[in-house]
């Protein structure tokens, strides 16, 4: 009886192993790259893009609370961080970002956008643009309807390599124009996030 109880141990054990070892294995977050995001945003109202690199100087220190951080960049961040991505925090690494006069645009370029990565230590630059508009308003109405067009980039810092790229709109009813664009912004976003998510994922993967 005590060789068929330790018989039959063992087959439960084996098996469990088995089990663990054919499970899919989940990197843990010291495993994840490390991301820093480089969103420009015009929101409704705006004439022009805003960016977080626009505020930093060779000459005047940065300060974390003149960050105007983008609708879209928080809305990926958020999704990134839900995937246990490693989201690098500008407002921390602030005093190790040198931004040139020529970095201060909006369309910043992709060798640009690396050399800032490199100042924080990224492995991942995702890079791109979202803009709010304003729809139709129905007569008679106060309510309108309001758009968001995401488009991004993410590139492998040490190489360059394009990991993953796409576009997404978001559409929004409102009474108010500031919460009805930031609604419109938040949903493209979304959905560019899922996106890019998984096409890191698998790039990563091979």
């Amino acid at each position: 009886m005590n060789k068929f109880k330790k018989s039959i141990i063992k087959m439960i054990t084996f098996g469990i192993l088995s089990t663990l070892l054919l499970l899919p294995q989940t990197a843990s977050s010291e495993d994840r790259p490390s991301v820093m995001f480089m969103i420009a945003e015009q929101h409704i109202g705006q004439e022009i893009f805003i960016y977080w690199w626009g505020w930093f100087s060779r000459e005047i220190d940065f300060k974390a609370q003149e960050i105007d951080l983008s609708i879209g960049e928080t809305i990926l961040k958020e999704e990134f961080l839900n995937e246990g991505f490693n989201v690098i925090d500008v407002a921390n690494v602030s005093d190790r970002i040198k931004v040139s006069k020529a970095y201060k645009i909006a369309d910043l370029t992709k060798d640009a956008a690396i050399d800032l990565g490199k100042d924080v230590g990224a492995d991942v630059i995702v890079k791109g643009k979202v803009i709010a508009k304003r729809g139709p308003t129905n007569t008679g109405s106060n309510v309108a309807t309001y758009m968001a067009d995401i488009s991004a980039t993410a590139f492998r810092v040490k190489d360059g390599l394009v990991l993953g790229s796409g576009r997404a709109s978001g559409v929004s009813r409102h009474i108010s124009e500031i919460t009805g664009g930031s609604q419109a912004i938040e949903k493209a976003s979304q959905k560019l996030a899922k996106k890019m998510i998984e096409q890191i994922n698998t790039k990563l993967a091979r």
